[in-house]
């Protein structure tokens, strides 16, 4: 019989099978959505022979929806190790934080695994050590390590010493707010030897130019000399490739010291070197320096994003519900054209806070306005990197507990963008609930290009009688009964707000 239930519920439910089973894990779900087919994929300390195998297939199949015709479970044994444990740390801080790979060594990852936990340390700098804890990168890798090892992880850093660095004082350095997007390229002329003789011709875009070690060229705009506490002199020099500016520290050797000191404002160069983050600011650390001549033809090309999917991953929209007893389903006047030819997506957002850049997203929903009337729904909880308040959960209702097994946003994004695709976006106090949606989408390299309507702009035109123009004074003016705070609920308001709104100015 299908059973809905938690992937916890479900997974205590198989450990309750087998002692053996007593640690096994979760660690994936593949859909063929083609062949009606799902297969759930564990991890296991110990050995399940194909008996304990067949029960565990009878667990997954009394949680599967009857639409697949066909239900696999692959289990496989592994054991955590301290030494494979060692590497896969490394591994995932080089491949998710370049910024903190700079400095980091194989041999700065420890772990001890004690019973069914495993403790790590990771040695960084001060500045890397305060980057993880600001970040919740522990957190993000445990999870990582949890979905590979049957065991707990507990992570802590230790701090060592930094090679020596510079973080650029804020006045000195121009301000990067860039997207993860791929890198561009510009080919100059005329290089001159200084310090690389295989450096080539061939430089990424400032623009482009967010972590990790690269080439970038461009004029120089300005260049100051400094020294280290230790006395070490260092140069500042600013760069500008008319696709962005950037700011890099470059310590003198003494071989090629007056040729770099004797570049003067105006100059083109280029340079080599490493893009980390220190106390929270970006840093470029220039290696190596030539100088060369700036293609006079150079063209910016347009950035490249990813299109929506084709298919939804994760999050499957489902057939709209509508919440007022009068439903727009069964609106009889004639609806204005405005409404009925365009593809409207209606949504709202519930967040851990106000500052779009120092929160996370808790809830999404959102509903889809074909022909004038709300057809489709979207809807899920969603796992923030950042701690949920008492104050968020007294204006929301959504706990941590409730968003404990919710996909994160990353996961999220490709099927919200496919659902938005090609439609105009509606929401009420629009600029809020976008500024979260761009940025997170823009870490995922997708770019929300869509018309966007405010309802509280639309009201004020069109409703300057009243003295409020918030969702619950418009709601109550037309008779939109709904559980303000939680995502879909506002969504389900705001569009039938919409709807009579539209009827209004389309008089």
């Amino acid at each position: 019989m299908y059973t809905v239930k938690t992937s916890a519920e479900f997974i205590a439910d198989v450990r309750a099978l087998d002692s053996r089973l007593m640690n096994i894990r979760l660690s994936g779900i593949e859909i063929d959505r083609k062949a009606f087919k799902i297969r759930y994929s564990f991890i296991c300390d110990q050995t399940v022979d194909e008996d304990l195998k067949r029960k565990i297939l009878q667990e997954a199949e009394k949680i599967t929806s009857p639409a697949f015709s066909t239900v696999e479970v692959f289990v496989k044994k592994i054991v955590s190790n301290d030494q494979l444990v060692n590497v896969e740390i490394y591994n995932y801080i080089n491949a998710n934080y370049p910024s903190l790979s700079i400095f980091l060594k194989p041999t700065d990852v420890r772990s001890v695994v004690v019973g069914n936990m495993v403790k790590y340390t990771v040695r960084l700098t001060k500045d890397g050590a305060e980057y993880v804890t600001k970040n919740g990168a522990l957190n993000k890798l445990n999870e990582f390590l949890e979905k590979r090892f049957c065991s707990d992880f507990v992570g802590a850093t230790e701090i060592k010493e930094a090679e020596e660095t510079v973080s650029l004082l804020s006045e000195e350095v121009y301000a990067d707010e860039l997207q993860k997007i791929e890198h561009r390229t510009i080919r100059v002329n005329d290089v001159v030897v200084i310090d690389d003789e295989n450096m080539g011709d061939l430089a990424v875009y400032i623009e482009d130019a967010t972590s990790g070690e690269v080439t970038v060229c461009g004029t120089v705009t300005d260049i100051a000399e400094r020294q280290t506490k230790n006395g070490k002199p260092f140069l500042i020099i600013h760069l500008d490739d008319t696709t962005g500016k950037t700011s890099g520290v470059y310590f003198s050797k003494k071989s090629t010291y007056h040729k770099i000191k004797d570049i003067t404002v105006g100059e083109d160069i280029i340079v080599r070197g490493s893009i980390g983050e220190y106390n929270g600011r970006r840093s470029f650390t220039f290696d190596k320096i030539n100088r060369c001549t700036f293609p006079k033809d150079f063209v910016k090309k347009e950035k490249f994003k990813k299109s929506a999917p084709r298919e939804y991953k994760l999050i499957f929209p489902s057939e709209a519900n509508t919440i007022k007893v009068k439903s727009v389903f069964d609106a009889e006047d004639n609806l204005p054209a405005e409404l009925t030819e365009n593809v409207y997506v209606v949504f709202d957002l519930e967040t851990t806070g106000l500052d779009f850049m120092n929160n996370g997203i808790t809830e999404i929903g959102a509903v889809k306005l074909v022909g004038g009337k709300i057809v489709e729904q979207f809807t899920t909880l969603v796992k923030p990197d950042y701690a949920i308040t008492q104050e968020n959960i007294d204006i929301t209702g959504i706990t941590p507990e409730m968003v404990k097994d919710a996909p994160k946003i990353s996961a999220v994004i490709p099927d919200f963008m496919k659902f938005i695709d090609g439609a105009i976006l509606v929401a009420h106090n629009a600029e809020f609930d976008l500024k979260f949606i761009k940025r997170f989408a823009g870490a995922e390299e997708y770019e929300v290009k869509n018309k966007v309507l405010d309802t509280v702009e639309i009201a004020r035109a069109n409703l300057p009688q009243l003295r409020r123009h918030d969702l619950h004074t418009i709601a109550e003016h037309f008779g939109i009964v709904f559980h303000h705070h939680r995502a879909l609920s506002d969504s389900y308001a705001t569009a039938e707000a919409f709807i009579e709104l539209m009827k209004i100015k389309n008089r």
